[in-house]
């Protein structure tokens, strides 16, 4: 799906004027933009520019901000079984299964639910409920992290660098499986990454946070259509006119915004 195909949908997520203080430091300001149904968004940024803490506050996870946040036309006041959210590290639980660490959130020990053996096959894991999360290797647990967002049916997931931590190809690999279910699930997704090139290869668009002003707070500075179709190829040379346009959105001065 591309940003032609979304436009005349009523957004997803709409996040506006959202603003984040710890005590006397100002983390976003007025961060606004919006979600479709179905779409990849990449939020992208220098190191201590806020994206986490953005994701947190949509997640929930983080309720003292200013702002709004609406899925579906309503407010979001805290988690929601519509959000799906996947962190840099698998965070399974070691005592419990790999079933039971997919099914947590409708409670201890619900392996068993035919959700669970329909999403590991999904995710490349049929057979592998019973292994505990130290017999896997980190694209394994990865995968059940994958898993364990989508058991929920959510209409979003929000991911913070969720493939960080595995190797070259592995991460690879995980991204294709990303896209893969997210077109299978009808599910829109949001992707805190550092690489532009992930970025690029999975998103429909590309927010740009920066810091600017005199307080250095977190700003949206950019909204990029990528207007490639998938799928795409990592090489093409299409995508190089946008990742110079992040790069010079991460090079401008603080105070180019003020």
């Amino acid at each position: 799906m591309n940003a032609a195909d979304l436009s005349s949908q009523a957004p997803l997520l709409q996040v506006r004027a959202v603003s984040k203080r710890y005590e006397a430091r100002t983390v976003l300001e007025r961060v606004t933009f919006g979600i479709g149904r179905g779409e990849i968004v990449s939020l992208v940024g220098p190191s201590g520019c806020g994206k986490s803490t953005l994701l947190r506050v949509l997640a929930g996870l983080d309720r003292d901000f200013e702002g709004d946040i609406l899925l579906d036309g309503l407010a979001q006041l805290g988690p929601s079984p519509r959000l799906g959210v996947i962190f840099q590290e698998p965070r399974l639980l070691p005592w419990l299964s790999v079933a039971d660490n997919i099914a947590f959130s409708a409670g201890p020990r619900r392996g068993a639910d035919p959700r669970v053996g329909q999403l590991l096959d999904e995710v490349g894991l049929a057979g592998t409920g019973a292994a505990l999360p130290k017999q896997l290797s980190g694209g394994m647990a990865q995968r059940v992290a994958l898993a364990r967002g989508l058991f929920s049916q959510p209409d979003l997931l929000l991911l913070d660098e969720p493939f960080s931590a595995v190797d070259a190809m592995t991460r690879m690999r995980l991204q294709d499986l990303l896209l893969s279910l997210t077109r299978a699930h009808g599910t829109a997704a949001l992707i805190v990454t550092h690489d532009l090139d992930e970025a690029l290869y999975l998103s429909d668009r590309v927010l740009l946070l920066n810091t600017a002003g005199q307080r250095g707070a977190g700003r949206l500075v950019r909204d990029i259509d990528v207007a490639a179709r998938h799928p795409r190829d990592r090489r093409d040379r299409a995508l190089a006119g946008v990742r110079n346009e992040l790069l010079d959105g991460m090079g401008e001065t603080r105070n180019a915004y003020a």
